[in-house]
């Protein structure tokens, strides 16, 4: 079969993909001719990348969408020209794949000469239409992949469809022009179609979001991006499992590290958390028993902050028994503003410094000086001691207060010429949590210290952790919200501050609207690699902010004043993510229980006289106590959770009245037949685009 190819690239970061490489490249052996359209420019090395799995690259503006990617693709191959294939494959970014053989679907699809275009997954009917003052929206091919055959390509209304296309400029324009109306339009005109994967066979009307591991174990080769950065409450209110998804694919022979080393530049982080199953109650492993040459190599450093009460602290949490349970190999650096002689370091740590003669040996403790910038000491682990936890990078932003002050300081352990690789660096803190009283704030350090370090075989298992996941850059123990006002940690006045920092890094990463992804205590256990873009932008933070002030006592204040090492904490994730890495938070099984009991406890507590579905719950209490609460929001609420059937039978006449449609009778008639007819069980609104 003479098969072409166009394939629709659009990234907003202007990268070409691993997944997109490794999509056309299995896609090659199956079609004549590629042609790549992208709406985002492509530098020298990804169009290398690009032309080793097609013919032609196609560059272009993002105008028109998806559809004005389509439409150039056809113009420029030349309308006389498509009639030459027996198939044209209209297909885009949107998916991972193969998850399963192309080879399959492709002459299962073939043996049927007899149709005119193939799909390979379609929408079901829904009503009413979920964004316009329309009566329904139509069943339809999703236009991820429509395969169009000579009997249409051939045919004079395939180009007119495509020549008086309607103008396409937003998600919606690209829903109701093109992937809601394709289908209809040419079955209208006599033309018949097949899907490889009906929507027939599945439960809900969005298989290729909602029942992704049914499409794959059908045989479907297509894994949906936006499965994993769709509204959680939505995939939860269709009962989607978060981490059936990447077992799916695991098990479907694709790299789950491809998917999560993308999806990061796209999803926030707790909606990425949730959809892709992040959390990890982690299985004790049996610690290595190799040569330390064998292992992963790590660094550990320990804050404790001035005035003598960081030691107290870590000797009330036990941290000297907790680090007993690292490899013994890894280094061990405490940092502080205050000198520490050996025994503050023993308190702390369980080890002393190492003698002239080297005694102690991989058993002893560093100590190094920092300044006193913040009570967590994270601008100083940022811009002082990134060459502890990566060695071979310039010390320090200024190489002030860096140096080793103390008698009994012994850099010898603490890295800095470059000539011993950190494979995951531990940051542990003495300061403060910041929580509302002291009971909780020793509830949540305990709970934290454990996730890290509560035995030799749970910290086996967090090595482990990043032993079987590349991509995986910070593994943070999950927040604990008993005896805290939130579930979590809050932006707390800082989503400004840290949206405009994440701005200046040039951080890819989608900030979380809500509430953060963040290390609570600033305490976590990653790869030096994930970290080396906060680093930078904290080393800049501090010359820009030293150069602005009088003398250093004022720069100190103004980084206080700034908040900036919240700041920097609450970012961690994002920049994290921003590099390609991917966030787990962890937990015992033990707290895993403790804090499942208390919050199902407060759930349903909380939720006992609200409506049904957690999605409603938030409409629910956002009409009431939202930014834009009001009447109008309360009275739609309480329409769609006590009379669905009204509520869906209004929308088209209500979107009238707000602009959804072009006619006022569409709207009318729409109510009306809804109100009439419309005796089908509520469902919840669902996506009804392919992007």
């Amino acid at each position: 079969m003479n098969r072409g190819i166009v394939y629709f690239h659009f990234d907003s970061h202007h990268q070409v993909r691993d997944y997109v490489v490794h999509a056309l490249a299995s896609l090659r052996p199956h079609a004549e001719h590629i042609l790549v359209v992208s709406n985002s420019p492509v530098d020298d090395a990804g169009r290398a990348r690009l032309e080793a799995s097609c013919d032609e690259i196609l560059e272009r503006p993002n105008a028109g969408l998806d559809v004005g990617a389509y439409r150039a693709g056809l113009e420029h191959l030349g309308w006389d020209r498509l009639a030459d294939f027996d198939e044209l494959i209209l297909t885009n970014h949107t998916y991972y794949a193969p998850l399963r053989p192309w080879e399959e679907v492709l002459t299962r699809t073939g043996s049927r000469r007899d149709i005119s275009f193939w799909g390979m997954t379609e929408h079901g009917v829904m009503r009413p239409h979920p964004f316009l003052a329309k009566r329904e929206l139509p069943r339809h091919i999703q236009s991820h992949w429509i395969a169009v055959r000579r009997r249409l390509l051939a045919d004079p209304a395939f180009r007119e469809y495509w020549e008086q296309m309607p103008p396409v400029s937003s998600y919606r324009d690209s829903i109701q022009w093109h992937e809601s109306r394709f289908t209809d339009h040419f079955t209208g005109i006599g033309h018949t179609y097949e899907v490889a994967f009906p929507v027939d066979r599945y439960h809900s009307d969005n298989p290729a979001i909602e029942e992704a591991p049914a499409l794959l174990a059908d045989g479907c080769p297509l894994l949906k991006r936006r499965a994993f950065f769709h509204d959680p409450l939505h995939q939860d209110r269709q009962a989607v499992v978060g981490g059936d998804l990447l077992e799916a694919a695991a098990q479907a022979g694709y790299s789950e590290d491809l998917i999560l080393s993308d999806v990061v530049h796209t999803a926030a982080a707790r909606d990425l958390i949730v959809n892709a199953g992040l959390t990890e109650v982690v299985t004790e492993s049996a610690p290595g028993t190799s040569s330390p040459a064998q292992q992963p190599s790590g660094c550990v450093v320990v804050h404790v902050p001035a005035a003598g009460e960081g030691i107290e602290r870590a000797e009330a949490d036990g941290l000297a028994q907790r680090l007993a349970c690292l490899p013994a190999h890894w280094r061990v650096v405490v940092t502080s503003p205050e000198p520490l002689d050996a025994d503050d370091l023993e308190r702390v740590t369980g080890r002393r410094p190492a003698d002239e003669d080297g005694a102690a040996g991989d058993t002893a403790v560093a100590f190094r000086a920092v300044r006193d910038l913040d009570p967590r000491g994270t601008i100083a682990f940022l811009t002082e001691c990134d060459d502890l936890w990566d060695p071979g990078r310039p010390v320090g932003s200024s190489g002030e207060g860096i140096g080793d002050d103390s008698d009994d300081s012994d850099d010898s352990d603490g890295g800095g010429d470059g000539d011993d690789g950190v494979d995951l660096v531990l940051r542990i803190t003495a300061g403060p949590l910041n929580g509302p009283e002291q009971g909780a704030d020793d509830v949540a350090r305990r709970q934290v210290l454990d996730c890290l370090l509560d035995s030799p075989g749970h910290v086996a298992g967090l090595i482990d952790l990043f032993e079987s996941h590349p991509s995986l850059g910070v593994a943070m123990p999950a927040a604990c919200h008993i005896g805290q006002p939130h579930g979590g940690p809050q932006w707390d006045g800082l989503a400004g501050a840290a949206e405009a920092l994440s701005r200046r890094l040039g951080l890819t990463a989608a900030l979380d609207p809500t509430a953060p992804a963040m290390p609570v205590g600033a305490m976590f256990l990653a790869r030096p690699e994930a970290l080396r873009t906060l680093s930078e932008g904290a080393k800049e933070l501090v010359r820009l902010t030293e150069q602005a002030a009088a003398d250093p006592e004022e720069s100190v204040r103004r980084l206080r004043r700034a908040r900036a090492a919240e700041v920097l904490e609450l970012l961690t994730v994002y920049a994290a993510m921003s590099s390609g890495f991917h966030p787990r938070e962890v937990l015992t099984p033990t707290w895993a229980g403790r804090l499942y009991g208390s919050l199902a406890y407060k759930q349903r507590a909380l939720t006992a006289d609200l409506p049904a579905y957690a999605d409603e719950q938030v409409r629910f209490l956002q009409a009431r106590f939202g930014p834009r609460a009001g009447l109008g929001p309360r009275v739609r609420s309480y329409v769609d959770v006590h009379h669905p059937e009204m509520a869906g039978a209004l929308k088209p006449a209500y979107r009238y009245v707000t602009g959804g449609t072009k006619g006022i009778t569409d709207g009318v008639k729409g109510a009306a037949r809804s109100l009439g007819g419309r005796l089908r069980p509520r469902r919840s609104a669902r996506p009804a685009s392919d992007a």
